[in-house]
């Protein structure tokens, strides 16, 4: 090989380490921009420049403003300029109606207004009402209008023969009319042929059928006629 060519050689390498030193610098530093403007552990300060910097402050006081307008732990309404620390107020105002009229989260009622304090008390009222008529939940009969309590009371019947028919859930038979046990009797006679039919262990054979129940209330003996 030629002095030359090893002359050339040698000034290859000695460039190609720099050039490659240069690109992993340069991809640090990029990563390092992303990791501050993300807030991100491995975020270097030193290594930002002026702009940088200012994109980063700006990032950081973005977040805390989204911070304090959703109310969540991290923020720090110190750092917010007034036109934001205004709509964070709003924010908060918002949510806390929210709160006050679905019943959860943190309620404070000192904070609404009297329309708002108004549509609150309609809502729990409202929702008071509907517990009490679907008999699920806490039902206060106190907070009840006349009315509302016939209602409730009718929606209550309504339940318990829904339940005595279906066989679920809590069936007081005592509370059920004559018509209403009688529906019950038949919807259990069939049910208990369907089984029977099927061979489910739920078949009672003992238990009479729609016509044994008919031939024996005609083959039943009438009273004696006591007149004679």
């Amino acid at each position: 090989m030629s002095m030359a060519r090893w002359v050339v050689l040698l000034s290859a390498l000695a460039i190609c380490p720099a050039g490659m030193a240069a690109q992993v610098d340069e991809v640090s530093a990029s990563q390092n921009l992303q990791n501050c403007l993300n807030g991100f552990p491995g975020c270097d300060t030193r290594q930002l420049d002026r702009p940088a910097q200012q994109a980063v402050a700006q990032a950081q006081q973005d977040q805390n403003f989204e911070d304090c307008y959703n109310g969540f732990p991290d923020c720090q309404p110190t750092k917010l300029t007034g036109a934001e620390v205004a709509m964070v107020a709003r924010s908060a105002g918002t949510r806390n109606l929210q709160n006050c009229l679905e019943g959860i989260g943190e309620c404070h009622t000192s904070s609404l207004s009297a329309p708002e304090l108004q549509e609150v008390r309609e809502a729990k009222h409202l929702a008071n009402l509907t517990a009490c008529l679907d008999s699920l939940g806490q039902c206060d009969e106190t907070q009840l209008a006349p009315w509302e309590k016939e209602a409730a009371a009718a929606a209550k019947r309504d339940h318990n023969f829904q339940d005595c028919l279906q066989g679920i859930g809590d069936c007081d038979r005592s509370q059920l009319d004559i018509h209403e046990q009688s529906e019950i009797a038949r919807a259990l006679t069939v049910q208990n042929m369907q089984d029977c039919a099927l061979g489910l262990d739920d078949c009672n054979r003992a238990l009479p059928g729609p016509a044994e129940r008919q031939e024996a209330a005609v083959a039943k003996p009438s009273a004696p006629d006591k007149s004679k």
